[in-house]
C-alpha cells in the first residue's frame, strides 16, 4: 500500500544535535507535503514548545495535526483542537512519588500546560533540557487534586537512572507506560499511552490503515510507532533495540540529514 501519512520523532530524528531543522530537512518534508503526503511530528514536548519547528515546515494549516506528550495528547494545530486525550490522576502519581524519595530520584510532574518539579526531592536536569517550557516548582503536597496530568519524567544521570529502574515495582508496569525517550530521561504516562495509538486516531480520521504509515524513531518511546507502521525507519544513531524492531536504517544519522537523504531515495525526490 502507498504511504500516505509519515510520522516523526524529534530529538534524535528530524532534529540534529543542535536541536534545528537543516534546510534540506525542511526542503524535503516541503516537497513531501505538496503531494499531499500527512506530515506528523510526534514528542514528547506540549505543542508550545515545538511551533518553531511547525512553523519552519508549514505545518500551522487547518489540516496538520501533531501527536504530543508522547501519545497523551493529539491535536489539530490551528485550532489545537483535542482529538484524543489520556492522563494520570494524582492519586495515581502518588507511589511513584514515595518510590523517587526511596531511590533518590528527582521528579517533574507534567500537566497538558506546564512543569511541576517537586521540590521536595533532588534537583531536576529537566528544565536544562527543555528551557522553553514553563516551570512551576511545587511539593507533590500542593498539586491540585482535580487537574489531569500527562506524564511524569525523571531526568537525572544515567547512572542514577539505571539503579533506580532496577528496583522499580513490577505494579508500576501495570500502572504506567514506562519509556526511555534519552539515556538520561525516563517518562511515566498513562499505560495505553504510545505514539503508535495516538496515531491510530489519525489514520482513522483520514480512512487509511498502518500500512499507509511511515514512522522514523531513534529511542524506545518510538518503538510502538515503527512496530506499527508500514514502514518503520530507525535512525542510524538509534539505540539498539529500534534498530532491531525497524524495517529499514537511515545510511546516515540526525547530523548528517538521515531522515531527508532517506525520504529522497525512497519517494525517490
Amino acid at each position: 500500500m502507498s504511504i500516505q501519512m509519515i510520522a516523526f520523532d524529534l530529538d534524535g530524528t528530524l532534529l540534529n544535535d543542535q536541536k534545528t531543522l537543516t534546510p534540506l530537512t525542511v526542503a524535503t518534508l516541503q516537497q513531501l507535503a505538496h503531494q499531499d503526503i500527512q506530515l506528523v511530528l510526534c514528542t514528547g514536548r506540549p505543542i508550545n514548545a515545538i511551533w518553531p519547528y511547525l512553523a519552519q515546515l508549514e505545518l500551522t494549516g487547518a489540516n496538520n495535526y501533531v501527536v504530543t506528550f508522547n501519545g497523551a495528547l493529539v491535536q489539530q494545530v490551528a485550532s489545537r483542537q483535542i482529538l484524543a486525550q489520556q492522563s494520570l490522576t494524582k492519586a495515581a502519581l502518588a507511589p511513584l512519588v514515595d518510590f523517587a524519595h526511596t531511590v533518590a530520584w528527582p521528579l517533574d510532574i507534567l500537566d497538558f500546560e506546564q512543569v511541576y518539579p517537586l521540590t521536595e526531592l533532588p534537583t531536576s536536569l529537566y528544565q536544562q533540557m527543555n528551557p522553553k517550557l514553563k516551570f512551576v516548582p511545587q511539593t507533590f503536597a500542593d498539586l491540585a487534586v482535580d487537574l489531569q496530568y500527562s506524564k511524569a519524567v525523571v531526568a537525572a544521570d544515567h547512572e542514577l537512572l539505571v539503579l533506580g529502574q532496577q528496583q522499580l515495582p513490577a505494579t508500576f508496569s501495570t500502572a504506567f507506560n514506562i519509556a526511555s525517550s534519552r539515556d538520561n530521561l525516563l517518562e511515566f504516562s498513562p499505560k495505553t499511552v504510545t505514539k503508535a495509538t495516538a496515531l491510530d486516531v489519525l489514520l482513522q480520521r483520514f480512512g487509511w490503515q498502518r500500512a499507509n504509515l511511515m514512522a522514523f524513531g531513534d529511542q524506545l518511546n518510538d518503538l510502538s510507532m515503527l512496530q506499527a507502521a508500514g514502514v518503520g525507519v530507525a535512525m542510524q544513531n538509534g539505540v539498539p533495540a529500534i534498530k532491531a524492531a525497524a524495517d529499514q536504517i537511515t545510511s546516515v544519522d540526525n547530523e548528517h540529514d538521515g531522515v531527508a537523504r532517506f525520504l529522497q531515495d525512497y519517494f525517490k525526490l
